[in-house]
């Protein structure tokens, strides 16, 4: 790796990593047979739990309030259509930001590094419902929205669940793997006539 892929990728590093496995470890005490698998991490990934979906709440409720992970860093879905079932997995990545970085000062210190979590909870192909995290992280309304607009995928309590990237009449959802592929043609010089001939620009 040299000095340019840092940029493109940067690992947890042992501090991160060892500091949020033993999050992780506290959090499946806690929640037992909830926990469906873990995996503590290494130096490339942070430590992830796969939780049962009635599990989320709770599980997310504490690690905000008792464990400090008071920053939804994303949330967003994979479809595993045609590898079994639950055929969905909803993602979400949790920071613990320590308190001298979020008093300003920007370096990391070795005995208080960041901690990161992932937990996933798996959604069946008909039907997928998670609950809203927005009574939590009232930022996840968005993480929320692009996913039920790319995935249809709902989420319970959301008080404003509707598409935020495609228009409202589009049918379907573009990330799930069964949605049709569609192309539209590039304009280029040579063909730039023709295709804006077939596009409906707005009228002055």
């Amino acid at each position: 790796m040299d000095a340019t892929d840092a940029f493109v990728f940067s690992p947890p590093g042992a501090a991160t990593v060892a500091a949020s496995a033993a999050d992780l470890s506290a959090l499946v005490d806690r929640l037992g047979a909830a926990v469906l698998s873990q995996d503590l991490g290494d130096g490339n990934r942070e430590p992830s739990a796969l939780l049962a979906v009635e599990a989320l709440l709770d599980a997310v409720r504490w690690l905000k309030e008792e464990r400090g992970y008071g920053y939804l860093r994303s949330l967003t879905a994979v479809d595993f259509w045609q590898r079994g079932s639950p055929r969905f997995q909803v993602v979400y990545h949790l920071a613990a930001i320590p308190a001298g970085m979020l008093a300003g000062d920007p370096r990391p210190r070795p005995d208080e590094p960041t901690r990161l979590l992932r937990l996933k909870v798996g959604l069946p192909a008909e039907n997928p419902v998670a609950p809203s995290l927005t009574g939590i992280f009232p930022t996840a309304g968005f993480h929320e929205r692009e996913t039920y607009d790319m995935f249809g995928i709902e989420f319970a309590g959301h008080p404003d669940l509707r598409r935020i990237l495609m228009p409202e009449g589009y049918e379907g959802f573009p990330l799930r793997k069964d949605h049709p592929l569609q192309y539209e043609e590039i304009a280029f010089s040579f063909n730039q006539e023709t295709v804006y001939a077939s596009k409906p620009f707005a009228k002055e």
